[in-house]
């Protein structure tokens, strides 16, 4: 079978390592002119850790780790609100099947695994048409391929899902913006050591963690329901200074670096939500079906676990079209649950009134407690799909 996907992210680059490992032949197409940066830290658990696993790679998602030893919680004055070993995170919330990495680097190692398939930056899908034979795709390059899949792993803005659904946008937003960036030559004033650094007041807050390589990665994210950032006068790192004026402690240093660094990252907060993922031989993936907002701490981790699931169907004798019918079946209800938790953990990070801030905070450190890890597991919907996932339903593959 030759596939045509379009987005060399997470879910495009694991759903072309496991086609090509059953013998197929794939052509990853980006607009992009290489792969993007780091962008932010991510944790991985659940459903992609298990997919990972059944693949082999968690020997080489070891060696991409950043250990945590710390999640210390700050006010807006730097005061300590909250502090908790990490261990105990990673034990009693994720039972030890947990890393932490930088976005990019998943990206690079999923790259690196590729030996078959081929990928083509600077270049997209402009149309396609489908016949009963397979899918004439007319690429930006001039340039047409004939497939038997087409794939669109183009991630929450996907242009694919544009030219099989039409142009209306199914992302619905959640009413909070999110921006990122890393600091390449961080001063002394910003050695935070192997700390998860969360500085916080109502309606938003800042997340600071060194890379591991002498960098220090910042997260910023805010409810936009109360006081907007205005961005049309100036730079992002200028709206960002005016929302975030009141956060004292290191924020200020940090954002005096915005402006340095090249690849900073900044977009609404939203969740995608289609009535259908596939149209003929043309499906959807990741971000650009199922896409459950950064709040949900699982994006990457579904990404692979949704391509990990579509490939193993599309690896039986089903045909084509009835595998991405049953892949749809099959994977959407799990979104939906995830998607439903994500909304829950929202208003958990970003607390809209100092009563609700100091509940997050005086709950953290018992969130490493048995059974309130237990709790926060089900809550998260933490638990992996391929073990029952949170309501015990396993996708048996």
């Amino acid at each position: 079978m030759k596939v045509l996907v379009c987005g060399a992210g997470i879910a495009g680059l694991t759903l072309a390592h496991c086609l090509e490992r059953r013998g197929h032949t794939v052509l990853i197409v980006d607009r992009a002119r290489c792969l993007r940066g780091d962008g932010y830290m991510i944790d991985f658990y659940g459903s992609g850790f298990d997919a990972m696993e059944r693949l082999g790679l968690l020997p080489e998602l070891a060696e991409i780790h950043e250990p945590v030893e710390r999640l210390i919680v700050l006010d807006a004055r730097g005061r300590l609100r909250a502090s908790v070993a990490y261990t105990a995170i990673r034990q009693r919330l994720f039972r030890n099947r947990h890393f932490n990495f930088m976005r990019g680097r998943l990206e690079r190692l999923l790259q690196h695994k590729l030996t078959t398939s081929t990928i083509q930056f600077d270049t997209t899908v402009e149309s396609y048409q489908e016949d009963d034979s397979g899918v004439c795709v007319r690429l930006t390059d001039g340039t047409t391929q004939i497939v038997d899949l087409l794939v669109g792993a183009d991630g929450v803005h996907s242009r694919l899902r544009r030219l099989v659904f039409g142009a209306r946008d199914y992302v619905t937003p959640l009413g909070y913006e999110a921006a990122a960036f890393v600091i390449e030559s961080p001063s002394p004033l910003l050695d935070i050591s192997r700390a998860l650094v969360m500085v916080t007041a109502p309606h938003h807050q800042v997340a600071l963690y060194p890379t591991g390589d002498g960098r220090l990665a910042a997260l910023f994210l805010h409810d936009v329901n109360k006081r907007r950032p205005d961005s049309s006068d100036g730079s992002l790192c200028d709206a960002l200074r005016r929302r975030y004026h009141d956060l004292q402690w290191l924020v200020p240093e940090v954002l005096e670096r915005c402006e340095r660094s090249p690849t900073a990252y900044f977009d609404t907060v939203g969740q995608v939500d289609l009535p259908h993922w596939s149209r003929g031989r043309a499906v959807l993936l990741g971000d650009a079906c199922q896409c459950l907002s950064p709040l949900a701490g699982q994006g990457a981790s579904m990404a692979v676990a949704g391509a990990y699931v579509l490939a193993e169907l599309l690896n039986g004798d089903r045909g084509v079209i009835p595998a991405l019918s049953v892949y749809e079946e099959t994977f959407k209800p799990v979104i939906k649950r995830q998607q439903a938790a994500a909304r829950r953990m929202a208003r958990w990070l970003v607390p809209t009134s100092e009563s609700r801030l100091w509940l997050r905070n005086a709950l953290t450190r018992p969130s490493a407690w048995p059974t309130v890890a237990a709790v926060m597991r089900r809550r998260m919907a933490a638990d992996s799909v391929f073990h029952g996932g949170s309501d015990g339903q396993a996708i048996g593959l």
